[in-house]
C-alpha cells in the first residue's frame, strides 16, 4: 500500500532480472567457453575501442557522449523510482476547510490521532496479543490498515465484528468513513498458516 506504479515496478523487476540473468550466463560462458571469450573479447574491442586513449577525437567524443548520457539517464530514472518509493503512508487523516459547508477555518485531524485511537481501543480486546495501525493515501483517498495478532485460540470472526463495531464508532465520530485494510495474522513468528484479510 504504497504510491509505487505497479506496472513500472514490476516492468523494472524484470528487465533488472532478464539483464541479471543475460550477464550472469554470459560470465559463465566465458569463463568456460574459449570461443564465447574470444567473442566477448572482439566485441569489446569494437564496442569500448572508441572510449579509448587512441581513439579518433570524433568518434571518442561521440562514445563519450553516449556514456555520459546514459548515466544522466538511469540517474533520472532512479530519482524517479526513490522518489515514488514509499509514498503512501501519510500524516493526516481529515482535512477539511470548510468550502463545502460555506464554514470559516479549516479541520486537519492527524493520522497520530486516529492511530492512538484505534490501537487503544482494539489493543483493550481480549483477543487481541497485539496490532499495528498505519494510515496510507490509496488512489487519492485516505485508508487505514489494522493488522491484528491474535491471542491463541481468538476466533477471528469475533476480532471481526468487534473491531467494526470500533471502525463504525471512529467513522462517526469523523463524519466520514474511511476505508480499512483488517489482516488478521494467522499463528507464531514463522508460522506458516496463511494471515486473514478482511
Amino acid at each position: 500500500m504504497n504510491a509505487t506504479n505497479r506496472a513500472l515496478s514490476r516492468t523494472a523487476l524484470i528487465v533488472v532480472g532478464v539483464a541479471l540473468l543475460v550477464a550472469g550466463v554470459g560470465a559463465v560462458l566465458v569463463q568456460t567457453v574459449p570461443q564465447a571469450a574470444d567473442l566477448w573479447h572482439d566485441a569489446a574491442r569494437a564496442a569500448l575501442g572508441d572510449l579509448g586513449v587512441d581513439a579518433a577525437r570524433g568518434a571518442s567524443i561521440a562514445a563519450w557522449s553516449w556514456v555520459l548520457g546514459g548515466a544522466v539517464l538511469l540517474g533520472v530514472l532512479a530519482l524517479v523510482v526513490l522518489t515514488t518509493l514509499g509514498g503512501g503512508r501519510v500524516g493526516t487523516v481529515v482535512e477539511d476547510d470548510g468550502a463545502s459547508d460555506s464554514l470559516p477555518g479549516a479541520v486537519r485531524i492527524d493520522a497520530a490521532a486516529v492511530q492512538h485511537a484505534l490501537s487503544s481501543a482494539i489493543g483493550d480486546l481480549p483477543q487481541v496479543a497485539s496490532l499495528a495501525v498505519d494510515v496510507y493515501r490509496v488512489r487519492r483517498r485516505r485508508a487505514v490498515r489494522i493488522k491484528v495478532r491474535p491471542r491463541k485460540g481468538a476466533a477471528p470472526r469475533e476480532i471481526t465484528e468487534r473491531v467494526e463495531g470500533i471502525v463504525a464508532d471512529l467513522d462517526a465520530l469523523l463524519g466520514d468513513e474511511l476505508p480499512v485494510l483488517l489482516e488478521i495474522a494467522r499463528g507464531g513468528a514463522g508460522s506458516s498458516r496463511p494471515d486473514r484479510v478482511h
